[in-house]
């Protein structure tokens, strides 16, 4: 009826007035009609020069964004929202924060929702919901609890439960403990159950800051409120003093839930033996893999990977042959971090040797596919028959299970990559990708650490751009590598713009990445900084460890600032951190390269030795 009305009219030289026109465009809207509202915008009003009210822009927002036409929809809105006489309806604000949803831009999405609010808009529910969830799942916490505080306001509605535990979710992952235990009370006042997967998340957010007062604290406060902990509260319990060391609490821990019933699983077992191989405690380590089958438990290749790597560190080669063979007779599927840990014990130039025999028995245990036949390298004496052979049990792989070919292919770019195959690795990551698997970041740290090291920085970009679109956000080891490069090159420009930007999205920098940045500004002599960045750490929630204490001391020792070197050292010994041998050794050596004679400082250090490595076993 309306498209008659507007032919009839037209043909007429009817004027249907601004009135009329803006209320056919509303009812061509409403009726789910947006490209005929589209064309009757511009035929009847723009093309006549007629200026839109806010009740045309209203319209024609909803009409552009129904369309897809998102930004041409904004700039109408801008308009909108800009003019003194704005009048917003919620149907085209609605639309407009909808649109930003459903390109996961919820960062544009608050910028909007604000103004939004500040001209006095009522929104539903939902949008407070998707906009909440969105900005937490992309790391942007702050500005969801502002759209919370809006909301409580605005509404005067009290929060859902799913508003509270995306609120609180996204709070511990961040690392805000003050203000999740905010959230967490404020639940608790409203009458909402608190349940165990959110205590076990708090008291891991606690562990990973080595707060396990705080975290024992939870524990005592779920068992005060009748929520009883399970296996996955004891293993965080767990891993969060093993993580400080404290292996005698983890060990009554245990103990704790035994009596309680409630059996140690195939976490609690590595966990343990991780721990008890980090020590080069190895008899314990594979005293508690051989108990494992006896409790009904089937170890996995995590349970092998450290014990292997402590062999190796112990030069203990032939175990480290029976330790695989053993593993992988019994019928695990090998992984890319027990190939690494591999890769980087054996000689070089055996990568792809390496990763044929990784992919033989991924194809035999995890698709029952039997390629032992090739493990006679002698018949395959070239690189290319390796990487053919390679690409055979690959494509058989992929064929029959694309979990399984994502860990394959990012076992082979990794060979590759140690090898120097740069375009070889880019081909098969390619590869991987298009036949339906997003790559592991594994893989993606592989090739950006190659990828540097020939030099290919804007290849870097666009594998980092691969990453963003795949959702796939880069971890500490990612950064890391990025930092070390930027590093060697002495573009500290670039190490610090990573620090600014592991600071805003996360991950939290460790000990390490700032181990690199200190260690070049005092390459540069730029004293001063290694100092700021010496002292960010703390600020940034990190406990200085005895690597980032000596990186500090070398620094010193190398502008010849002596008396400032033996400070530090004496604070690291204040903060119960014991200098190893290690230690000793590079602060004489710097002291001695340096020519730091100063008759105070070799008093010092002498009585340092003395004390702790002669006079202090005595006293205990």
């Amino acid at each position: 009826m309306q498209f008659f009305a507007i032919e009839f009219a037209a043909a007429s030289g009817v004027d249907l007035g601004l009135g009329i026109s803006c209320e056919i465009l509303r009812k061509l809207v409403d009726l789910g009609e947006p490209l005929s509202a589209h064309d009757f915008y511009h035929d009847h009003l723009i093309a006549r020069g007629i200026e839109p009210d806010s009740n045309i822009v209203n319209s024609m927002v909803i009409c552009l964004a129904k369309l897809g036409k998102l930004d041409d929809a904004v700039k109408l809105f801008d308009r909108l929202i800009g003019s003194e006489d704005c009048v917003l309806s919620n149907a085209a604000c609605t639309m407009i924060l909808e649109g930003f949803y459903e390109q996961d831009k919820f960062l544009e999405a608050f910028d909007y929702f604000v103004r939004i609010s500040d001209a006095n808009v009522k929104l539903g529910m939902w949008i407070y919901n998707v906009l909440i969830n969105g900005l937490c799942h992309q790391g942007y916490v702050g500005e969801a609890i502002q759209v919370f505080d809006i909301m409580c306001k605005n509404t005067g509605l009290p929060p859902t439960l799913h508003m509270f535990k995306t609120l609180f979710f996204g709070l511990c992952k961040k690392g805000w403990l003050v203000e999740a235990e905010l959230v967490f009370e404020e639940m608790e006042v409203q009458g909402f159950f608190v349940d165990k997967v959110m205590y076990t998340s708090l008291m891991n957010a606690h562990g990973k800051n080595k707060k396990m007062k705080m975290a024992m604290r939870v524990y005592f406060r779920m068992l005060k409120k009748g929520c009883d902990p399970d296996i996955c509260t004891y293993n965080t319990l767990i891993h969060g003093f093993l993580k400080m060391g404290l292996f005698d609490k983890a060990w009554v821990l245990w103990n704790l839930m035994s009596d309680l019933g409630i059996q140690p699983n195939e976490v609690t077992y590595n966990l343990m033996i991780c721990y008890y191989c980090k020590q080069g405690k190895l008899d314990c380590a594979t005293m508690l893999l051989n108990s494992m089958v006896p409790c009904n438990l089937a170890p996995c290749v995590h349970s092998y990977t450290p014990i292997i790597a402590a062999l190796y560190k112990q030069n203990r080669c032939l175990e480290v042959d029976e330790m695989c063979e053993r593993m992988l007779e019994s019928g695990i599927i090998p992984d890319h971090v027990l190939f690494f840990v591999l890769m980087k014990n054996e000689p070089k130039g055996l990568e792809l040797q390496l990763c044929l025999l990784m992919l033989q028995a991924i194809a035999k245990n995890g698709c029952g596919l039997d390629h032992s036949s090739l493990s006679n390298f002698d018949k395959i004496n070239s690189s290319a028959g390796l990487e053919q052979e390679i690409e055979l049990i690959l494509r058989e792989i992929t064929r029959i299970d694309l979990n399984l070919c994502n860990v394959a292919g990012s076992i082979y770019v990794s060979a590759l990559c140690e090898g120097g195959k740069t375009e070889a690795a880019l081909a098969c990551f390619k590869n991987v990708a298009s036949a339906g698997c997003i790559p592991l970041i594994f893989t993606f740290n592989s090739l950006i650490k190659r990828l540097f090291q020939d030099g290919h920085f804007e290849d870097v970009k666009s594998l980092f751009e691969i990453m963003q679109n795949e959702g796939i956000v880069p971890n500490l080891e990612t950064y890391l590598i990025m930092v070390k490069e930027y590093c060697k090159q002495e573009d500290l420009a670039s190490a610090f713009g990573i620090l600014d930007q592991m600071k805003e999205m996360g991950p939290k920098p460790n000990v390490a990445i700032y181990d690199c940045i200190i260690a070049c500004l005092s390459k540069q002599r730029r004293i001063s900084e290694a100092e700021t960045v010496f002292h960010r750490m703390h600020r940034d929630g990190l406990d200085h460890d005895e690597v980032a204490y000596m990186t500090m001391i070398k620094a010193y020792t190398r502008n010849g600032r002596g008396d400032k070197a033996l400070n530090l050292f004496e604070k690291m010994i204040e903060n119960a951190i014991q200098p190893s041998s290690y230690s000793y050794t590079a602060l004489l050596s710097g002291l001695v390269k340096r020519k730091i004679r100063l008759k105070k400082c070799w008093e010092r250090v002498l009585f340092q030795i003395m004390y702790y490595t002669l006079l202090l076993p005595i006293i205990f």
